[in-house]
């Protein structure tokens, strides 16, 4: 089934709406360097893929990707290509989005996060829709990339062939980058295992040794005061960029079990929205009397 908005014409939307029970799923991301080894739109083309990917698994409307998310800073040490917009203008853009959406008839609508750093500006964005009278509501998911680690713990602590698409090799590599200590963070293994899954050309793993992943523990001494500046201190912490442990045994099978993992994780989210009644019903007796 076509679950894409873009893709439908106008007089057939009313099809998916129906088997999208009103439910409308758009993905954010932003634009941001990852590393040398993945591409600067990482997060958008992911989210986008994930959510198309779990539209086939439990029917729902997708809306055209939110690609330009939350960065702060626009000063000159911001990588080439990075894309930042102040956010009183993605405030504006999402509440306007999201009352196209629901004139549409899609009254519930989930805003699937595949950027960290959308995290303050969609915690924000919902605040806002409290202090607003509207006809619809704003659940927000989030894709992790923790995919690698749950599958490490999942062998672990279950036994081997789990996955059909692992062979015993890909087992053996994804327990032992954990084993010894690996991390998967920012354009880490998770997202190199999305990216080889959606586009393998836009992966470059020998680019990877070339810059370091490891934090410089710059701002620790901050964190361990329990003070916070802004993203705690990321930026120094991580100049590249990166964060992980360099995942050079990724391959292929890994990329498709990971990436059917976070589809059937965002599919089930679905569903869940899908099938309750309840949400509307709550966000009519909080504006009651507005």
């Amino acid at each position: 089934m076509e679950t894409r908005w873009m893709y439908r014409t106008s007089n057939d939307l009313c099809e998916l709406r129906e088997a999208s029970k009103g439910v409308c799923v758009m993905p954010i991301g932003c634009v941001e360097k990852h590393g040398l080894h993945l591409p600067l739109g990482q997060d958008s083309i992911q989210g986008e893929a994930i959510a198309y990917a779990a539209s086939q698994i439990e029917p729902v409307c997708v809306f055209p990707t939110f690609t330009f998310g939350d960065l702060c800073g626009a000063a000159p040490s911001v990588p080439e290509g990075t894309v930042t917009l102040p956010e009183e203008t993605l405030l504006l853009l999402l509440e306007q989005l999201c009352g196209q959406i629901s004139r549409s008839g899609f009254h519930k609508i989930i805003i699937f996060n595949c950027h960290g750093g959308n995290y303050p500006l969609l915690s924000l964005f919902t605040r806002m829709l409290a202090n607003k009278k509207r006809d619809y509501i704003v659940a927000v998911a989030t894709v992790t990339a923790t995919e690698p680690d749950e599958i490490a713990k999942n062998l672990k602590q279950n036994g081997r062939g789990l996955y059909p698409e692992l062979t015993t090799e890909d087992e053996d590599y994804i327990i032992k980058f954990f084993d010894e200590g690996g991390i998967n963070g920012h354009a880490g293994f998770g997202e190199v295992a999305y990216m080889m899954a959606i586009a393998p050309e836009a992966v470059h793993l020998d680019r990877l040794g070339i810059e370091s992943g490891l934090s410089t523990h710059k701002a620790d001494f901050l964190n361990r005061a329990g003070l916070r500046i802004r993203d705690a201190g990321w930026e120094v912490d991580y100049p590249n960029a990166y964060d992980g442990t360099d995942p050079v045994g990724c391959n292929e099978r890994i990329a498709k079990c990971c990436f059917r993992l976070a589809a059937e994780r965002l599919a089930h989210s679905v569903k869940v929205l899908k099938e309750e009644n309840e949400t509307l019903k709550w966000l009519d007796e909080y504006q009651k009397g507005w």
